[in-house]
Protein backbone atom coordinates (compact mmCIF):
# COMPACT_ATOMS: atom_id res chain seq x y z
CA UNK A 1 0.00 0.00 0.00
CA UNK A 2 1.21 3.41 -0.78
CA UNK A 3 1.04 6.18 1.79
CA UNK A 4 -0.80 9.65 0.86
CA UNK A 5 1.72 12.09 1.70
CA UNK A 6 0.22 15.66 2.27
CA UNK A 7 0.55 18.07 0.17
CA UNK A 8 3.11 21.15 1.17
CA UNK A 9 0.24 23.48 2.20
CA UNK A 10 -1.51 20.70 4.28
CA UNK A 11 1.89 19.99 6.16
CA UNK A 12 1.59 23.54 6.32
CA UNK A 13 -2.25 24.04 7.29
CA UNK A 14 -1.55 20.98 9.71
CA UNK A 15 1.31 22.39 11.42
CA UNK A 16 -0.13 25.95 12.31
CA UNK A 17 -3.20 23.64 14.07
CA UNK A 18 -0.39 22.20 16.30
CA UNK A 19 1.32 24.86 16.83
CA UNK A 20 -2.13 26.80 18.08
CA UNK A 21 -3.10 23.79 20.57
CA UNK A 22 0.65 24.13 21.78
CA UNK A 23 0.17 27.89 22.39
CA UNK A 24 -3.51 27.46 23.76
CA UNK A 25 -2.14 24.52 26.59
CA UNK A 26 0.95 27.09 27.39
CA UNK A 27 -1.55 29.97 28.11
CA UNK A 28 -3.97 27.58 30.09
CA UNK A 29 -1.68 25.77 32.04
CA UNK A 30 -0.61 28.71 33.94
CA UNK A 31 -4.19 29.66 34.86
CA UNK A 32 -5.20 26.10 35.46
CA UNK A 33 -2.10 26.10 38.07
CA UNK A 34 -3.02 29.27 39.78
CA UNK A 35 -6.76 28.01 40.42
CA UNK A 36 -5.60 24.70 42.07
CA UNK A 37 -2.98 26.92 44.31
CA UNK A 38 -4.60 27.60 47.77
CA UNK A 39 -5.53 30.85 48.55
CA UNK A 40 -3.84 33.49 49.17
CA UNK A 41 -1.16 32.65 46.73
CA UNK A 42 -0.24 36.14 46.09
CA UNK A 43 -0.10 39.59 47.59
CA UNK A 44 -3.81 40.78 48.52
CA UNK A 45 -4.69 44.59 48.32
CA UNK A 46 -7.73 46.20 50.15
CA UNK A 47 -9.07 49.52 48.47
CA UNK A 48 -10.32 52.87 50.53
CA UNK A 49 -12.22 54.67 49.00
CA UNK A 50 -11.56 57.93 50.67
CA UNK A 51 -7.94 60.22 51.50
CA UNK A 52 -4.93 58.77 53.55
CA UNK A 53 -5.22 59.75 57.32
CA UNK A 54 -8.97 59.70 57.60
CA UNK A 55 -11.02 57.37 59.82
CA UNK A 56 -11.61 55.01 57.45
CA UNK A 57 -7.64 54.60 56.54
CA UNK A 58 -6.79 54.40 59.89
CA UNK A 59 -9.05 51.48 60.66
CA UNK A 60 -8.11 49.60 57.32
CA UNK A 61 -4.84 50.03 58.04
CA UNK A 62 -4.91 48.78 61.93
CA UNK A 63 -7.02 45.59 60.50
CA UNK A 64 -4.64 45.53 57.17
CA UNK A 65 -1.32 44.99 59.50
CA UNK A 66 -2.48 42.31 61.16
CA UNK A 67 -4.42 40.37 58.67
CA UNK A 68 -1.21 40.29 56.49
CA UNK A 69 0.29 38.11 59.53
CA UNK A 70 -2.33 36.14 59.91
CA UNK A 71 -2.75 35.03 56.21
CA UNK A 72 0.73 35.18 55.35
CA UNK A 73 1.00 37.19 52.43
CA UNK A 74 1.10 41.47 52.10
CA UNK A 75 -1.92 43.10 52.47
CA UNK A 76 -1.58 46.60 50.28
CA UNK A 77 -3.79 49.42 51.33
CA UNK A 78 -4.98 51.28 48.43
CA UNK A 79 -6.30 55.19 48.46
CA UNK A 80 -9.01 55.46 45.54
CA UNK A 81 -10.63 58.67 46.76
CA UNK A 82 -13.68 60.58 44.79
CA UNK A 83 -17.20 61.14 44.45
CA UNK A 84 -18.34 60.42 48.41
CA UNK A 85 -16.40 57.08 48.25
CA UNK A 86 -18.35 55.75 44.91
CA UNK A 87 -15.26 55.70 43.09
CA UNK A 88 -13.30 52.86 45.01
CA UNK A 89 -16.21 51.07 45.59
CA UNK A 90 -16.93 50.78 41.63
CA UNK A 91 -13.24 49.77 41.26
CA UNK A 92 -13.86 47.21 43.77
CA UNK A 93 -17.26 45.89 42.17
CA UNK A 94 -15.41 45.73 38.63
CA UNK A 95 -12.57 44.00 39.92
CA UNK A 96 -11.38 40.23 39.17
CA UNK A 97 -13.96 38.02 42.06
CA UNK A 98 -10.72 36.28 42.86
CA UNK A 99 -10.14 37.21 46.79
CA UNK A 100 -7.15 39.65 46.14
CA UNK A 101 -8.79 42.86 45.43
CA UNK A 102 -11.55 44.11 48.43
CA UNK A 103 -13.03 47.23 49.49
CA UNK A 104 -12.71 48.51 53.12
CA UNK A 105 -16.19 50.62 52.99
CA UNK A 106 -18.34 52.51 55.27
CA UNK A 107 -21.97 54.21 54.91
CA UNK A 108 -22.46 56.35 51.95
CA UNK A 109 -20.78 54.40 48.87
CA UNK A 110 -22.98 51.01 50.37
CA UNK A 111 -26.30 52.70 51.64
CA UNK A 112 -26.33 56.54 51.13
CA UNK A 113 -25.53 57.78 47.82
CA UNK A 114 -27.81 55.16 45.88
CA UNK A 115 -31.00 57.60 47.29
CA UNK A 116 -29.49 60.71 46.32
CA UNK A 117 -28.12 59.73 42.92
CA UNK A 118 -29.94 57.24 40.72
CA UNK A 119 -26.99 57.15 37.94
CA UNK A 120 -24.38 54.84 40.14
CA UNK A 121 -22.60 53.21 38.25
CA UNK A 122 -22.22 50.01 40.79
CA UNK A 123 -25.48 48.16 42.23
CA UNK A 124 -23.98 48.26 46.29
CA UNK A 125 -26.44 45.16 46.41
CA UNK A 126 -25.59 42.82 43.24
CA UNK A 127 -21.57 43.58 43.45
CA UNK A 128 -20.53 43.98 46.42
CA UNK A 129 -20.68 41.07 49.07
CA UNK A 130 -19.98 42.09 52.70
CA UNK A 131 -17.32 39.85 54.83
CA UNK A 132 -17.46 41.55 58.08
CA UNK A 133 -17.79 45.42 60.10
CA UNK A 134 -14.94 45.58 61.64
CA UNK A 135 -15.48 49.00 63.65
CA UNK A 136 -18.46 51.57 64.00
CA UNK A 137 -17.33 55.55 64.66
CA UNK A 138 -19.64 56.95 67.41
CA UNK A 139 -21.35 60.28 65.87
CA UNK A 140 -21.35 63.25 68.92
CA UNK A 141 -23.03 66.57 68.68
CA UNK A 142 -20.86 69.50 70.61
CA UNK A 143 -21.07 72.92 71.62
CA UNK A 144 -18.53 75.34 73.01
CA UNK A 145 -17.84 74.42 76.86
CA UNK A 146 -18.37 77.75 77.44
CA UNK A 147 -20.52 79.07 74.68
CA UNK A 148 -24.49 80.60 75.08
CA UNK A 149 -25.87 76.81 73.54
CA UNK A 150 -23.92 75.06 75.66
CA UNK A 151 -26.79 73.91 77.37
CA UNK A 152 -28.62 70.66 77.48
CA UNK A 153 -29.94 69.49 74.52
CA UNK A 154 -33.69 69.22 75.64
CA UNK A 155 -33.18 72.97 76.20
CA UNK A 156 -31.75 73.32 72.75
CA UNK A 157 -34.84 71.55 70.82
CA UNK A 158 -37.35 74.14 73.32
CA UNK A 159 -35.30 77.21 71.92
CA UNK A 160 -35.11 75.94 68.40
CA UNK A 161 -38.79 75.26 68.78
CA UNK A 162 -39.68 78.71 70.26
CA UNK A 163 -37.31 80.38 67.36
CA UNK A 164 -37.22 78.49 64.31
CA UNK A 165 -34.10 78.60 62.34
CA UNK A 166 -32.10 81.19 65.01
CA UNK A 167 -29.70 78.35 65.74
CA UNK A 168 -27.17 76.31 63.45
CA UNK A 169 -26.08 73.37 63.31
CA UNK A 170 -22.61 71.75 60.83
CA UNK A 171 -21.84 68.75 59.65
CA UNK A 172 -19.23 67.47 57.03
CA UNK A 173 -21.16 68.23 53.81
CA UNK A 174 -24.91 67.17 52.55
CA UNK A 175 -26.19 63.74 52.31
CA UNK A 176 -23.39 62.67 55.07
CA UNK A 177 -24.64 60.37 57.95
CA UNK A 178 -24.28 63.32 60.03
CA UNK A 179 -26.72 65.49 58.27
CA UNK A 180 -29.32 63.32 56.90
CA UNK A 181 -29.28 61.55 61.06
CA UNK A 182 -29.40 65.19 62.79
CA UNK A 183 -32.39 65.50 60.35
CA UNK A 184 -33.82 63.23 61.15
CA UNK A 185 -33.44 64.04 64.74
CA UNK A 186 -34.88 67.21 64.07
CA UNK A 187 -37.74 66.25 62.10
CA UNK A 188 -39.09 63.57 64.76
CA UNK A 189 -38.45 66.98 67.59
CA UNK A 190 -40.79 69.14 65.39
CA UNK A 191 -37.80 71.92 64.99
CA UNK A 192 -36.48 73.28 62.33
CA UNK A 193 -32.23 74.24 62.72
CA UNK A 194 -30.46 75.65 60.04
CA UNK A 195 -27.82 73.13 58.55
CA UNK A 196 -24.23 74.87 57.63
CA UNK A 197 -22.85 71.99 55.25
CA UNK A 198 -18.82 72.43 55.45
CA UNK A 199 -16.43 70.01 53.15
CA UNK A 200 -15.14 68.07 55.94
CA UNK A 201 -15.27 68.68 59.89
CA UNK A 202 -11.72 70.50 60.69
CA UNK A 203 -12.99 74.06 59.70
CA UNK A 204 -16.55 73.08 60.67
CA UNK A 205 -14.81 72.74 64.50
CA UNK A 206 -12.62 75.93 64.06
CA UNK A 207 -15.60 77.97 63.26
CA UNK A 208 -17.89 76.21 66.32
CA UNK A 209 -14.84 76.64 68.76
CA UNK A 210 -15.07 80.83 67.34
CA UNK A 211 -18.81 81.02 67.77
CA UNK A 212 -19.44 81.14 63.95
CA UNK A 213 -22.25 77.91 64.48
CA UNK A 214 -23.68 76.49 67.39
CA UNK A 215 -23.26 72.64 67.19
CA UNK A 216 -21.36 70.28 65.00
CA UNK A 217 -22.53 66.61 64.83
CA UNK A 218 -19.24 64.87 63.97
CA UNK A 219 -17.49 61.60 64.37
CA UNK A 220 -15.87 61.41 68.12
CA UNK A 221 -12.35 60.90 66.62
CA UNK A 222 -12.37 64.37 65.39
CA UNK A 223 -13.36 66.54 68.57
CA UNK A 224 -11.99 64.00 71.60
CA UNK A 225 -9.02 65.95 72.03
CA UNK A 226 -11.15 69.33 72.57
CA UNK A 227 -13.94 67.21 74.42
CA UNK A 228 -10.71 66.07 76.69
CA UNK A 229 -9.35 69.45 77.43
CA UNK A 230 -12.53 70.82 78.25
CA UNK A 231 -12.51 73.29 75.49
CA UNK A 232 -16.19 71.38 73.45
CA UNK A 233 -18.75 69.23 75.79
CA UNK A 234 -20.66 66.69 73.68
CA UNK A 235 -24.21 66.99 74.06
CA UNK A 236 -25.00 63.43 72.66
CA UNK A 237 -24.17 60.51 70.97
CA UNK A 238 -26.25 59.74 67.63
CA UNK A 239 -26.61 56.39 68.18
CA UNK A 240 -29.16 53.91 70.42
CA UNK A 241 -26.71 52.99 73.44
CA UNK A 242 -24.24 54.96 74.70
CA UNK A 243 -20.22 54.42 73.75
CA UNK A 244 -18.06 53.02 75.75
CA UNK A 245 -15.62 55.20 74.63
CA UNK A 246 -17.43 58.41 76.05
CA UNK A 247 -19.44 56.49 78.76
CA UNK A 248 -20.99 60.12 80.17
CA UNK A 249 -22.16 60.97 77.07
CA UNK A 250 -26.16 59.96 76.44
CA UNK A 251 -28.02 59.31 73.82
CA UNK A 252 -30.36 61.39 71.74
CA UNK A 253 -33.32 59.64 73.47
CA UNK A 254 -31.58 59.82 76.93
CA UNK A 255 -30.37 64.06 76.36
CA UNK A 256 -33.65 65.40 74.11
CA UNK A 257 -36.10 62.56 74.92
CA UNK A 258 -35.94 62.48 70.86
CA UNK A 259 -37.16 58.93 69.65
CA UNK A 260 -35.49 58.05 66.12
CA UNK A 261 -36.29 54.71 65.34
CA UNK A 262 -32.85 52.45 63.85
CA UNK A 263 -31.06 55.52 63.92
CA UNK A 264 -27.43 54.16 61.83
CA UNK A 265 -24.22 53.99 63.24
CA UNK A 266 -20.98 55.28 61.15
CA UNK A 267 -19.33 51.55 60.55
CA UNK A 268 -16.38 50.36 58.66
CA UNK A 269 -16.16 47.06 56.63
CA UNK A 270 -14.83 45.42 54.47
CA UNK A 271 -16.38 43.95 50.96
CA UNK A 272 -15.39 41.42 48.07
CA UNK A 273 -16.47 41.60 44.52
CA UNK A 274 -19.77 39.68 44.01
CA UNK A 275 -18.84 35.74 43.05
CA UNK A 276 -15.93 35.54 44.91
CA UNK A 277 -15.53 32.24 45.85
CA UNK A 278 -17.41 31.19 48.94
CA UNK A 279 -14.64 29.27 50.70
CA UNK A 280 -12.18 32.33 49.82
CA UNK A 281 -15.03 34.84 51.32
CA UNK A 282 -15.34 32.48 54.63
CA UNK A 283 -11.69 32.38 55.14
CA UNK A 284 -11.44 36.31 55.10
CA UNK A 285 -14.90 36.87 57.00
CA UNK A 286 -13.16 34.41 59.76
CA UNK A 287 -9.64 35.66 59.91
CA UNK A 288 -10.74 39.40 59.91
CA UNK A 289 -13.34 38.70 62.79
CA UNK A 290 -10.28 37.44 65.17
CA UNK A 291 -7.91 40.12 64.25
CA UNK A 292 -11.04 42.64 65.20
CA UNK A 293 -11.04 40.33 68.35
CA UNK A 294 -7.68 40.60 68.94
CA UNK A 295 -6.61 43.45 72.46
CA UNK A 296 -3.75 44.97 70.44
CA UNK A 297 -5.82 45.67 67.50
CA UNK A 298 -9.26 46.94 69.51
CA UNK A 299 -6.87 49.21 71.68
CA UNK A 300 -5.27 50.82 68.35
CA UNK A 301 -8.83 51.01 67.19
CA UNK A 302 -10.08 52.93 70.35
CA UNK A 303 -6.76 55.34 70.56
CA UNK A 304 -8.54 56.18 66.91
CA UNK A 305 -11.70 57.25 68.17
CA UNK A 306 -13.09 53.95 67.07
CA UNK A 307 -14.80 50.88 68.81
CA UNK A 308 -13.95 47.74 67.83
CA UNK A 309 -17.75 46.07 66.45
CA UNK A 310 -17.09 42.85 64.50
CA UNK A 311 -20.64 41.95 62.81
CA UNK A 312 -20.62 38.70 60.75
CA UNK A 313 -21.41 38.57 57.37
CA UNK A 314 -25.15 37.52 57.44
CA UNK A 315 -26.41 40.10 60.30
CA UNK A 316 -23.95 42.98 58.84
CA UNK A 317 -26.38 42.50 55.18
CA UNK A 318 -29.08 42.64 56.97
CA UNK A 319 -28.09 46.11 59.29
CA UNK A 320 -27.35 47.23 55.87
CA UNK A 321 -30.70 46.78 54.00
CA UNK A 322 -32.01 48.68 57.45
CA UNK A 323 -29.76 50.81 57.39
CA UNK A 324 -30.32 51.71 53.05
CA UNK A 325 -34.14 52.22 54.08
CA UNK A 326 -33.74 54.44 56.96
CA UNK A 327 -31.82 56.64 54.30
CA UNK A 328 -33.95 56.43 51.67
CA UNK A 329 -36.43 57.84 53.91
CA UNK A 330 -33.93 60.69 54.90
CA UNK A 331 -32.13 61.13 51.76
CA UNK A 332 -35.01 62.32 49.88
CA UNK A 333 -35.68 65.73 50.25
CA UNK A 334 -31.85 66.08 48.97
CA UNK A 335 -31.47 63.30 45.96
CA UNK A 336 -31.27 64.24 42.44
CA UNK A 337 -34.04 64.91 39.98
Amino acid sequence: MHRIKPSGAGRAAWMRRAAAAMLCAAVALPAAMAQQRPWPGQPLRVVVPYPPAGAADVATRITAQRLAVRLGQSVVVENHPGAVGTIGANFVARAAPDGYTLLAATNPELTIVRHLRPSLSYDPDADLVPLLRTATAPIVLVVREQGAQSASLRQLLDAAKQAPDTLSYATPGIGTPMHLMMDSIFTASGVRVHHIPYNGGARAMSDLMGGQIDMLAITLSTVIGQIQTGRLRALAVLQDERSPLVPDVPTVQEAGGVQVPHLPSVWFGWFAPAHTPAAVRARLAAELEQVVQEAEVGQALQRAGLEARPLAPQPFAEELRRESRFFSSAARPYAER
